[in-house]
Order: structure tokens, then C-alpha cells, then sequence
């Protein structure tokens, strides 16, 4: 099982409290996801975002912040302007 694995920053503090801002995450590249994961996710292409990836009843995705300052974003699918990349699997931050 070849697994691939980068690192990125917490770009903001959307997932406050699970993750701050500049906190360093761990992601694993992925194709598929599950409700609840935290996912990786490019929108139009920007940077990239963290956000709970949740699967609706009637088959759309919603892409969730933590943080309620922040919004939510629901989508028929995974297509050119939302691209989900990968699983946040380990949180490393200083003290």
C-alpha cells in the first residue's frame, strides 16, 4: 500500500479548537471519504482550506467548519471548482 503524505499549514482558525492557525498538519492523499473526516480541499482553485467533509441523504457533500464565524459549504459533487486532496491524519503543533 503506497500511501503519500505532505504537510501544510492551518490556513486560518475555521477548525478552532481542533486546529489553530499555523498549526501543521499531516495530510494523507486520498480518493475517497467518509462523513466526519477532516479533509484538505481546494475551492476555485485558492489555497487550500480544512473542513469536515460530510456526505448528505440526498447525495450532496457538505464541506463544514468548526469555528461558527466561519461558513459552510454544500455541493452536488466534487468537480473542477471544489477539489478534495486528502485526510488530515496528524496534528503537530509547538508550545
Amino acid at each position: 500500500s503506497n500511501k503519500y503524505y505532505f504537510a501544510m499549514k492551518a490556513p486560518d482558525n475555521s477548525m478552532y479548537p481542533q486546529f489553530i492557525e499555523n498549526d501543521t498538519l499531516i495530510i494523507e492523499k486520498a480518493n475517497e471519504y467518509t462523513s466526519g473526516m477532516f479533509v484538505a480541499v481546494h475551492i476555485n482553485r485558492g489555497d487550500a482550506i480544512i473542513r469536515t467533509f460530510i456526505k448528505n441523504k440526498d447525495g450532496t457533500i457538505t464541506l463544514k467548519p468548526i469555528n461558527p464565524e466561519y461558513s459552510s459549504i454544500t455541493c452536488k459533487s466534487i468537480n473542477e471548482s471544489i477539489r478534495i486532496f486528502g485526510i488530515v491524519k496528524e496534528m503537530r503543533r509547538k508550545i
